[in-house]
Protein backbone atom coordinates (compact mmCIF):
# COMPACT_ATOMS: atom_id res chain seq x y z
CA UNK A 1 0.00 0.00 0.00
CA UNK A 2 1.77 4.10 -0.40
CA UNK A 3 2.38 5.58 2.06
CA UNK A 4 2.21 9.31 2.64
CA UNK A 5 5.24 10.98 3.96
CA UNK A 6 6.46 8.06 5.55
CA UNK A 7 3.00 6.98 7.32
CA UNK A 8 0.68 4.17 6.50
CA UNK A 9 -2.13 5.50 4.37
CA UNK A 10 -4.65 3.76 6.59
CA UNK A 11 -4.00 6.67 9.26
CA UNK A 12 -5.68 9.16 7.15
CA UNK A 13 -8.26 7.54 5.16
CA UNK A 14 -11.02 6.48 7.57
CA UNK A 15 -12.36 4.12 5.30
CA UNK A 16 -9.13 1.82 5.05
CA UNK A 17 -9.57 1.29 8.98
CA UNK A 18 -12.90 -0.15 8.39
CA UNK A 19 -13.10 -3.60 8.47
CA UNK A 20 -12.61 -5.74 4.91
CA UNK A 21 -16.00 -7.43 3.34
CA UNK A 22 -16.07 -11.01 3.70
CA UNK A 23 -16.46 -12.46 0.63
CA UNK A 24 -17.76 -15.65 0.47
CA UNK A 25 -17.38 -15.76 4.06
CA UNK A 26 -20.26 -16.05 7.03
CA UNK A 27 -22.83 -13.84 5.00
CA UNK A 28 -23.04 -16.15 2.08
CA UNK A 29 -23.31 -19.04 4.23
CA UNK A 30 -25.67 -17.57 5.75
CA UNK A 31 -27.68 -16.66 2.73
CA UNK A 32 -27.39 -20.50 1.39
CA UNK A 33 -28.69 -21.80 4.59
CA UNK A 34 -31.36 -19.89 4.27
CA UNK A 35 -32.39 -20.75 0.57
CA UNK A 36 -32.05 -24.43 1.38
CA UNK A 37 -34.28 -24.04 4.15
CA UNK A 38 -36.79 -21.90 2.21
CA UNK A 39 -36.87 -25.07 -0.86
CA UNK A 40 -37.27 -27.75 1.99
CA UNK A 41 -39.92 -26.16 3.11
CA UNK A 42 -41.49 -25.24 -0.42
CA UNK A 43 -40.89 -28.80 -1.26
CA UNK A 44 -42.47 -30.57 2.08
CA UNK A 45 -45.53 -28.04 1.90
CA UNK A 46 -45.69 -29.10 -2.30
CA UNK A 47 -45.72 -32.81 -1.04
CA UNK A 48 -48.13 -32.31 1.36
CA UNK A 49 -50.75 -30.33 -0.97
CA UNK A 50 -49.71 -32.67 -4.59
CA UNK A 51 -49.60 -36.23 -3.17
CA UNK A 52 -53.09 -36.98 -2.83
CA UNK A 53 -54.33 -35.13 -6.27
CA UNK A 54 -51.13 -37.92 -7.33
CA UNK A 55 -52.37 -40.85 -5.38
CA UNK A 56 -56.08 -40.25 -6.95
CA UNK A 57 -54.62 -39.87 -10.07
CA UNK A 58 -52.94 -42.95 -10.34
CA UNK A 59 -55.88 -44.87 -8.39
CA UNK A 60 -58.20 -44.33 -11.27
CA UNK A 61 -55.09 -46.05 -13.68
CA UNK A 62 -54.95 -48.77 -11.61
CA UNK A 63 -56.07 -52.50 -12.28
CA UNK A 64 -59.01 -53.51 -9.58
CA UNK A 65 -55.94 -55.85 -8.32
CA UNK A 66 -53.91 -53.90 -8.12
CA UNK A 67 -56.26 -51.47 -5.76
CA UNK A 68 -55.17 -53.13 -2.23
CA UNK A 69 -51.76 -54.71 -2.65
CA UNK A 70 -49.02 -54.12 0.07
CA UNK A 71 -46.12 -52.55 -0.11
CA UNK A 72 -48.40 -50.42 -2.64
CA UNK A 73 -47.52 -49.24 -6.05
CA UNK A 74 -48.35 -46.40 -7.88
CA UNK A 75 -49.21 -48.11 -11.17
CA UNK A 76 -47.99 -51.37 -13.35
CA UNK A 77 -49.96 -51.38 -15.98
CA UNK A 78 -52.20 -48.11 -16.37
CA UNK A 79 -55.83 -48.81 -17.79
CA UNK A 80 -58.61 -46.65 -18.47
CA UNK A 81 -61.52 -48.67 -17.42
CA UNK A 82 -62.32 -46.81 -14.76
CA UNK A 83 -62.69 -43.53 -17.10
CA UNK A 84 -64.68 -45.35 -19.62
CA UNK A 85 -67.14 -46.92 -17.15
CA UNK A 86 -68.62 -43.67 -15.38
CA UNK A 87 -68.46 -41.63 -18.85
CA UNK A 88 -70.87 -44.68 -19.82
CA UNK A 89 -72.80 -44.18 -16.58
CA UNK A 90 -75.55 -42.43 -17.27
CA UNK A 91 -76.30 -40.89 -14.19
CA UNK A 92 -72.99 -39.33 -13.55
CA UNK A 93 -72.23 -38.31 -17.58
CA UNK A 94 -75.92 -36.44 -16.43
CA UNK A 95 -74.43 -35.16 -13.24
CA UNK A 96 -71.51 -33.92 -15.00
CA UNK A 97 -73.76 -31.37 -17.94
CA UNK A 98 -75.36 -30.29 -15.05
CA UNK A 99 -72.46 -29.12 -13.46
CA UNK A 100 -71.19 -27.24 -16.69
CA UNK A 101 -74.89 -25.26 -17.13
CA UNK A 102 -75.13 -24.49 -13.34
CA UNK A 103 -71.27 -22.74 -13.71
CA UNK A 104 -71.78 -21.36 -17.07
CA UNK A 105 -74.97 -19.83 -16.30
CA UNK A 106 -73.82 -18.57 -12.84
CA UNK A 107 -70.80 -16.89 -14.60
CA UNK A 108 -73.08 -15.20 -17.07
CA UNK A 109 -75.71 -13.84 -14.42
CA UNK A 110 -73.28 -13.11 -11.86
CA UNK A 111 -71.30 -10.96 -14.46
CA UNK A 112 -74.45 -9.08 -15.78
CA UNK A 113 -75.00 -7.82 -12.19
CA UNK A 114 -71.32 -7.72 -10.41
CA UNK A 115 -69.83 -5.18 -13.41
CA UNK A 116 -72.71 -2.29 -13.69
CA UNK A 117 -72.04 -2.59 -9.45
CA UNK A 118 -68.88 -2.65 -9.33
CA UNK A 119 -68.28 0.05 -12.05
CA UNK A 120 -70.71 2.71 -9.74
CA UNK A 121 -68.97 1.27 -6.74
CA UNK A 122 -65.46 2.50 -8.18
CA UNK A 123 -66.59 6.21 -8.90
CA UNK A 124 -67.93 6.61 -5.46
CA UNK A 125 -65.65 8.83 -2.73
CA UNK A 126 -63.03 7.01 -1.26
CA UNK A 127 -64.82 6.41 2.17
CA UNK A 128 -68.07 5.59 1.17
CA UNK A 129 -66.75 3.01 -1.48
CA UNK A 130 -65.02 1.20 1.31
CA UNK A 131 -67.82 0.98 3.33
CA UNK A 132 -70.13 0.50 0.83
CA UNK A 133 -67.13 -2.75 -0.24
CA UNK A 134 -67.02 -3.28 3.09
CA UNK A 135 -70.60 -4.08 3.31
CA UNK A 136 -70.83 -6.48 0.61
CA UNK A 137 -68.30 -8.50 1.82
CA UNK A 138 -69.70 -9.05 4.80
CA UNK A 139 -72.56 -10.18 3.29
CA UNK A 140 -70.38 -12.78 1.56
CA UNK A 141 -68.53 -13.48 4.90
CA UNK A 142 -71.24 -15.47 7.09
CA UNK A 143 -70.57 -19.40 6.80
CA UNK A 144 -72.80 -20.93 3.93
CA UNK A 145 -74.49 -23.43 6.98
CA UNK A 146 -76.76 -20.71 8.43
CA UNK A 147 -78.31 -19.97 4.65
CA UNK A 148 -79.16 -24.20 4.30
CA UNK A 149 -82.59 -24.24 5.96
CA UNK A 150 -83.99 -20.97 4.84
CA UNK A 151 -82.92 -21.25 1.55
CA UNK A 152 -84.36 -25.44 1.47
CA UNK A 153 -87.60 -23.63 2.70
CA UNK A 154 -87.76 -20.97 0.48
CA UNK A 155 -87.55 -23.32 -2.59
CA UNK A 156 -89.33 -25.88 -1.57
CA UNK A 157 -92.63 -23.38 -1.44
CA UNK A 158 -91.53 -22.10 -4.85
CA UNK A 159 -91.14 -26.08 -6.25
CA UNK A 160 -87.61 -25.38 -7.51
CA UNK A 161 -86.02 -28.30 -5.05
CA UNK A 162 -84.01 -30.19 -7.48
CA UNK A 163 -83.92 -27.95 -10.40
CA UNK A 164 -80.47 -26.40 -11.61
CA UNK A 165 -82.50 -22.65 -11.05
CA UNK A 166 -81.91 -22.88 -7.93
CA UNK A 167 -78.61 -24.06 -8.18
CA UNK A 168 -77.85 -21.09 -10.38
CA UNK A 169 -79.52 -18.24 -8.30
CA UNK A 170 -77.83 -19.80 -4.86
CA UNK A 171 -74.35 -19.57 -6.77
CA UNK A 172 -75.16 -16.32 -8.10
CA UNK A 173 -75.71 -14.92 -4.36
CA UNK A 174 -72.53 -15.97 -3.40
CA UNK A 175 -70.40 -15.12 -6.19
CA UNK A 176 -72.14 -11.68 -6.52
CA UNK A 177 -70.24 -9.83 -3.03
CA UNK A 178 -66.79 -11.14 -4.35
CA UNK A 179 -67.34 -10.32 -7.49
CA UNK A 180 -68.14 -6.84 -6.91
CA UNK A 181 -65.20 -6.91 -4.42
CA UNK A 182 -62.44 -7.99 -7.11
CA UNK A 183 -63.98 -6.55 -9.90
CA UNK A 184 -64.26 -2.80 -8.38
CA UNK A 185 -60.32 -2.63 -7.62
CA UNK A 186 -60.36 -3.69 -11.51
CA UNK A 187 -62.39 -0.36 -12.01
CA UNK A 188 -60.56 1.98 -10.05
CA UNK A 189 -57.16 1.06 -11.91
CA UNK A 190 -58.97 2.66 -14.94
CA UNK A 191 -57.81 6.02 -16.05
CA UNK A 192 -60.35 8.78 -15.34
CA UNK A 193 -59.46 11.15 -17.71
CA UNK A 194 -60.19 8.31 -20.29
CA UNK A 195 -63.64 8.29 -19.33
CA UNK A 196 -63.66 12.39 -18.86
CA UNK A 197 -62.74 12.30 -22.38
CA UNK A 198 -65.37 9.68 -23.77
CA UNK A 199 -68.41 12.08 -21.46
CA UNK A 200 -67.26 15.16 -23.02
CA UNK A 201 -67.22 13.70 -26.38
CA UNK A 202 -71.05 12.83 -25.71
CA UNK A 203 -70.77 9.40 -24.26
CA UNK A 204 -73.28 8.03 -21.97
CA UNK A 205 -72.40 6.49 -18.91
CA UNK A 206 -73.56 3.00 -20.21
CA UNK A 207 -71.29 3.68 -23.20
CA UNK A 208 -68.30 4.11 -20.95
CA UNK A 209 -68.66 1.67 -18.73
CA UNK A 210 -69.01 -0.68 -21.77
CA UNK A 211 -66.69 1.24 -24.92
CA UNK A 212 -63.93 2.37 -22.48
CA UNK A 213 -63.81 0.63 -18.89
CA UNK A 214 -64.83 -2.93 -19.80
CA UNK A 215 -61.71 -3.10 -22.29
CA UNK A 216 -59.49 -1.66 -20.47
CA UNK A 217 -60.21 -3.86 -17.24
CA UNK A 218 -60.65 -7.05 -19.68
CA UNK A 219 -58.39 -9.25 -17.96
CA UNK A 220 -59.77 -8.44 -14.56
CA UNK A 221 -63.03 -10.02 -16.20
CA UNK A 222 -62.04 -12.60 -17.15
CA UNK A 223 -60.04 -13.50 -14.08
CA UNK A 224 -63.05 -13.07 -12.19
CA UNK A 225 -65.28 -15.11 -14.12
CA UNK A 226 -62.59 -18.12 -14.12
CA UNK A 227 -62.60 -17.79 -10.28
CA UNK A 228 -66.70 -17.92 -10.21
CA UNK A 229 -66.50 -21.19 -12.57
CA UNK A 230 -64.53 -22.70 -10.42
CA UNK A 231 -66.00 -21.80 -7.12
CA UNK A 232 -69.35 -22.91 -8.61
CA UNK A 233 -67.95 -25.85 -10.06
CA UNK A 234 -66.51 -27.11 -6.73
CA UNK A 235 -69.61 -26.53 -5.16
CA UNK A 236 -71.16 -28.95 -2.59
CA UNK A 237 -73.33 -28.24 0.49
CA UNK A 238 -75.88 -26.61 -1.64
CA UNK A 239 -76.05 -29.27 -4.22
CA UNK A 240 -76.38 -31.70 -1.59
CA UNK A 241 -79.14 -30.07 0.16
CA UNK A 242 -81.19 -29.00 -3.05
CA UNK A 243 -81.05 -31.42 -5.29
CA UNK A 244 -81.89 -35.24 -5.75
CA UNK A 245 -81.96 -36.91 -9.08
CA UNK A 246 -82.65 -34.41 -11.95
CA UNK A 247 -80.35 -31.66 -10.90
CA UNK A 248 -77.45 -33.31 -8.53
CA UNK A 249 -74.09 -32.31 -9.67
CA UNK A 250 -71.11 -33.93 -10.75
CA UNK A 251 -69.36 -33.35 -7.09
CA UNK A 252 -72.88 -34.82 -5.58
CA UNK A 253 -72.70 -37.63 -8.23
CA UNK A 254 -69.19 -38.79 -6.62
CA UNK A 255 -70.77 -40.13 -3.64
CA UNK A 256 -72.75 -42.74 -5.71
CA UNK A 257 -69.63 -44.64 -5.75
CA UNK A 258 -69.18 -44.51 -2.31
CA UNK A 259 -72.10 -46.72 -1.23
CA UNK A 260 -72.57 -48.00 2.63
CA UNK A 261 -72.16 -51.53 0.44
CA UNK A 262 -68.87 -50.80 -0.38
CA UNK A 263 -66.70 -48.10 -2.49
CA UNK A 264 -65.47 -48.54 -6.03
CA UNK A 265 -62.55 -46.62 -5.58
CA UNK A 266 -61.57 -46.84 -9.00
CA UNK A 267 -64.68 -44.86 -10.29
CA UNK A 268 -64.75 -42.52 -7.54
CA UNK A 269 -61.06 -41.63 -7.85
CA UNK A 270 -61.90 -41.18 -11.77
CA UNK A 271 -64.64 -38.94 -11.39
CA UNK A 272 -62.61 -36.98 -8.84
CA UNK A 273 -59.85 -36.49 -11.79
CA UNK A 274 -62.18 -35.44 -14.23
CA UNK A 275 -63.56 -32.98 -11.61
CA UNK A 276 -60.22 -31.35 -11.92
CA UNK A 277 -59.65 -31.22 -15.37
CA UNK A 278 -61.16 -27.73 -15.60
CA UNK A 279 -59.06 -26.06 -12.63
CA UNK A 280 -55.88 -27.29 -14.62
CA UNK A 281 -57.26 -25.93 -17.46
CA UNK A 282 -58.06 -22.61 -16.34
CA UNK A 283 -55.84 -21.34 -13.45
CA UNK A 284 -52.66 -21.30 -15.99
CA UNK A 285 -54.93 -18.60 -17.78
CA UNK A 286 -55.50 -17.04 -14.55
CA UNK A 287 -51.62 -16.64 -13.85
CA UNK A 288 -51.06 -15.15 -17.15
CA UNK A 289 -53.83 -12.73 -16.84
CA UNK A 290 -51.74 -9.31 -16.30
CA UNK A 291 -53.54 -7.86 -12.48
CA UNK A 292 -53.09 -4.45 -14.09
CA UNK A 293 -55.21 -2.98 -16.66
CA UNK A 294 -53.73 -2.67 -20.19
CA UNK A 295 -53.99 1.44 -19.31
CA UNK A 296 -50.62 1.92 -22.10
CA UNK A 297 -52.32 -0.30 -24.95
CA UNK A 298 -55.64 1.36 -24.95
CA UNK A 299 -54.20 5.00 -24.78
CA UNK A 300 -52.46 4.26 -27.95
CA UNK A 301 -55.35 2.43 -29.70
CA UNK A 302 -57.64 5.91 -28.21
CA UNK A 303 -54.61 8.05 -29.89
CA UNK A 304 -55.32 6.16 -33.63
Amino acid sequence: MHRYFGRHISEYHPLAKSRPLALGGEPMRRDLGRRIYGYLVSAAFALFLFSPILWTLSTSLKQPTEMFQWPPVIVREPSAQHYTAIIADKDFSSALINSIVVSCSTIILTMALSIPAAFGISHLQKTAMRRLLTLVLALRAAPAMIYIIPYFLFFRQVHLVDTKIALIIVNTMFAVPLAIWYLSAFFDQVPREIEEAAMIDGASTLQTMTLISIPIAKSGIIATAILIFIGSWNEFLFALTLTRDDAKTAAVAILNFIPFEGTDWGKAAAACVLMLVPIVVFVPFVKKIRRRPNNDRFRERVKR
